[in-house]
């Protein structure tokens, strides 16, 4: 997909399109797109706010979409969206619900601006039953953060911030992460 080409043909309505399809199924990379956005920025081809107003709308419209269905399968779907055996599922899915009732929204904002992590906060979100006016905040605001960061690189850098070292970062800083909370979980005797 040629995010570059499809960005400058279709606009914001791209941008909004492409968003949403990343908060429901993860496509294509936020990351990249906000970079190229921000490159467009800076050529004068897009405005800043109009970017970052239509690509945070776009993803957390897709991310409520998932969070929704969720809520509604919630089990089935979830165990099938993480791949995980029903044993693991089942321990992880009690874990949630003792976690998210003393700081869950603040994990999930958190969750939300972590590269890697960010894509199953939904799904997460979803499980834990949080309520969905909060939660939809909090996914608008997060959402809002990640875009205006990403965009800003994109629009100082430009093409001199290589997806690929961008994406290392953002693998290595969501593998920690993921990392931390195996550990947390493993040491309170969830998996």
């Amino acid at each position: 997909m040629d995010l570059h080409l499809i960005i400058s043909s279709g606009s914001y309505l791209a941008i909004f399109v492409l968003m949403l399809t990343n908060g429901i199924a993860n496509l294509p990379s936020s990351q990249f797109l906000y970079l190229i956005a921000g490159y467009f920025v800076a050529t004068g081809n897009l405005l800043f706010i109009p970017t970052i107003i239509f690509g945070a709308l776009g993803n957390t419209i897709g991310n409520i979409i998932t969070f929704l269905l969720i809520r509604k399968y919630e089990k089935p779907l979830a165990r099938k969206l993480l791949m995980l055996n029903e044993e693991t599922f089942n321990k992880i899915h009690s874990a949630l619900h003792s976690t998210f009732t003393r700081r869950g929204m603040w994990w999930i904002f958190l969750g939300k601006l972590t590269p890697s992590v960010k894509s199953f906060i939904p799904i997460v979100a979803g499980l834990a039953g949080t309520p969905i006016k909060l939660t939809s905040f909090i996914f608008l605001s997060a959402s809002i953060i990640w875009a205006t960061a990403i965009t800003s690189l994109g629009f100082y850098f430009g093409e001199r911030v290589t997806l690929q070292s961008f994406t290392a970062i953002s693998l290595t800083v969501g593998g920690i992460i993921i990392f931390v909370v195996y550990k947390n979980l493993k040491k309170k005797g969830v998996l």
